[in-house]
This record gives C-alpha cells, sequence and structure tokens, in this order.
C-alpha cells in the first residue's frame, strides 16, 4: 500500500516537474528567437512558443523534440500584411550538454509557417479601391465593386505565387453592368488590374511555398529545412 502511494506522489512530482520544465523552456526559446529576429531587422510582436508532446523531459533527455509551434502577431515590412504567422519546426535537434553550457543552437530538420490574410486587406494593400474579394475556388477569388470612370463591375481574378516570393493578383475577368460601358473600354481597365506583393521579411529562412483561396481569407504557406531557430 505504502509503494503504491510513493508511485502515485511520484509520478505527480515527475509530472510538475514536467510542466515547469516545458514552461520554462519555452520562455527561454521564445526569447532567444526575439533576440535572433530584432537582429535579423525582423519585426512582430514576441513570439508565443509550445513545445508539444508528452512527456517533455524524455524529448530533453534525447536531445530531439517533435515539434515546437511557434505564433507571431502583426509581422511588419513588405507590401502583404501578415496580422497572424503559425510557424511549426519539426524534428528539432538540441542536444542536452550543450543545454546545459548554452551552447545549443538548435536546428530543425523542416519549418512550415502558415498565415491568413483576409481579402479586405488584401484589397487594401493592392490598390484596388471600391474592389471587393471573396474565394471562387482553387486560386480563384470573384470581383465586385465600383471602379472609376466605369462603375459597377463583376468578375474574377487569380491569386499565384511568383518568382522571388511574391504573391500575384491578377483580374481575368471583368464586366460592366447591363452595358452601360463598352467592354472593349472594360477590357483596356481589366488589363491593368495585376499587382505583385512581398511578404514581410520572415524569420527561420522561410521562403513563400503556396497560397490558397479560402472563405476567411487568402491562406498563405512558407516552408524550409534545416533551420538554426535560435
Amino acid at each position: 500500500m505504502i509503494t503504491a502511494v510513493l508511485l502515485v506522489v511520484l509520478g505527480i512530482l515527475l509530472a510538475v516537474a514536467d510542466r515547469v520544465g516545458v514552461h520554462y523552456a519555452e520562455r527561454e526559446i521564445a526569447d532567444r528567437i526575439a533576440a535572433r529576429m530584432q537582429s535579423q531587422g525582423i519585426t512582430s510582436t514576441p513570439p508565443e512558443v509550445e513545445i508539444k508532446g508528452v512527456p517533455f523531459l524524455t524529448q530533453v533527455a534525447a536531445g530531439r523534440y517533435d515539434e515546437i509551434e511557434l505564433t507571431m502577431r502583426d509581422l511588419k515590412g513588405g507590401d502583404l500584411p501578415l496580422p497572424l504567422l503559425t510557424v511549426s519546426a519539426f524534428d528539432v535537434e538540441a542536444p542536452l550538454k550543450e543545454l546545459m553550457n548554452d551552447t545549443a543552437r538548435p536546428v530543425a530538420a523542416r519549418v512550415e509557417g502558415v498565415a491568413t490574410v483576409s481579402y479586405a486587406d488584401l484589397v487594401k494593400a493592392s490598390g484596388l479601391s471600391g474592389i471587393t474579394l471573396t474565394s471562387a475556388g482553387d486560386r480563384i477569388v470573384e470581383v465586385s465593386g465600383n471602379v472609376p470612370l466605369i462603375g459597377r463591375v463583376s468578375g474574377k481574378a487569380e491569386v499565384t505565387v511568383v518568382d522571388g516570393g511574391r504573391v500575384r493578383l491578377r483580374v481575368t475577368e471583368l464586366r460592366g453592368v447591363a452595358g452601360s460601358i463598352r467592354q472593349s473600354i472594360i477590357d483596356a481597365y481589366k488589363d491593368r488590374l495585376a499587382v505583385t506583393l512581398r511578404p514581410p521579411n520572415l524569420p527561420f529562412e522561410l521562403k513563400l511555398s503556396n497560397v490558397t483561396t479560402e472563405q476567411t481569407g487568402l491562406q498563405v504557406a512558407f516552408a524550409a529545412t534545416d533551420v538554426q531557430l535560435a
């Protein structure tokens, strides 16, 4: 009976130590990443860190962490706003010995990031005033609104990734209301409705890899491999 009680108490103490350890590690990682981002000229709110996987202490002993999730808000710079960026670092190596002597430089085998840009923010960034965008399929958005000298229009635009890690928004179809404006004039205007937007400077060597048009907004994906986190 006493042995069973001791085992329960020991289990509780280990669980508490595990959670205390993970919270301490998350704060340390957040501070290191914030300092590294500042040195690279990357501007955002302080990152929030969550170390996935239980128990934490066995990951420390092995010097390998399955997944570390980081949340960054309000990244500035570039043309494309990223109000919220969620980054997942997988298979992170940080040997215990190096952690203990403060020489650890955690390296992730793979890093993936995702951010959602509202269509209102996308319109604002593109400078297409008076236009509303909504999802209309794979990398396609519905365009509607009023434009100068033409009036009410509707149509479609495509969103793609172009060389240099930028997002391109290009109107492919545009129609006027009830033939009040000749289609040739609308087509001439449509051909000018293409903008290329650059994301802010990003941490962890992240590069733009994909965009999708979701109901909630434009989802922007980033990726990198063999990355030093801090």
